[in-house]
């Protein structure tokens, strides 16, 4: 397990560009409304790549996009009760993708687009496998997980994350198609991870709450907060 820097730059490129999966482009999305420096990069490379959106037609989001997005900012946070007891798993979670609001479609567009690798170096494809995971309590998207190419799997907060209570941990579970008992991905820290983990499509990704350092027994003992299912995403 180790852990991966976040380059809010970097990210906020992809964003605009839109060459994100739409799990992140939802993430992206909503991280505006929290990361003023994430929201400044991203006005940043808007203004530098404003000449790209006269290249290609707009392309609005559906209006129950809209209103699924409004729907969710207006749910609070669901903060962690310590002396809750175990929760049964969720069942299949609640399933979120975004829409782009880039799209380069045009030669011309492409050739600006493929010019940015001057000053700024964009991922490869992005992998198609990935879990938002929701409140159990209210269905709030909150992590996003998504594989990684080499067996790798990245968590990254959808909202900030409330933090667990003294002395307690947030630990991240796999539990795959099929399976009667969850294993431990380890502890969680708020500002996300990148594990060595290779989770098929179908496997559920929960996080629950533990004594600190995670779980004494190597299965859940606190409540299940959060869940979500390994899904293929089709671009």
């Amino acid at each position: 397990m180790s852990d991966e820097p976040d380059d809010p730059n970097l990210r906020a490129a992809e964003y605009v560009l839109g060459v994100l999966t739409g799990p992140e482009q939802a993430i992206g999305r909503n991280r505006i409304t929290f990361d003023p420096g994430f929201r400044n990069a991203v006005e940043a490379w808007e203004n530098r790549l404003a000449p790209l959106s006269r290249l290609a037609d707009p392309v609005p989001p559906p209006p129950e996009l809209l209103d699924r997005i409004a729907a969710t900012l207006e749910q609070p946070p669901v903060v962690p009760d310590p002396d809750a007891p175990p929760s049964p798993l969720p069942a299949a979670p609640y399933a979120y993708a975004g829409a782009r609001l880039w799209q380069v479609t045009t030669a011309g567009a492409l050739a600006l687009a493929a010019s940015l690798a001057a000053f700024i170096v964009l991922r490869g494809p992005a992998p198609p496998v990935a879990a938002v995971l929701t409140q159990t309590a209210g269905g709030t998207p909150a992590l996003l997980a998504l594989a990684g190419p080499g067996g790798t799997l990245s968590i990254q907060p959808a909202t900030p994350l409330p933090p667990p209570p003294e002395g307690r941990d947030y630990e991240l579970w796999a539990l795959p198609a099929g399976a009667l008992r969850p294993r431990s991905l380890g502890v969680l820290p708020a500002s996300g991870r990148r594990l060595e983990a290779q989770l098929a499509p179908g496997t559920r990704v929960l996080v629950s709450l533990e004594p600190k350092g995670g779980s004494p027994s190597g299965q859940p003992t606190g409540p299940v907060l959060y869940g979500g299912q390994m899904e293929r995403y089709v671009e």
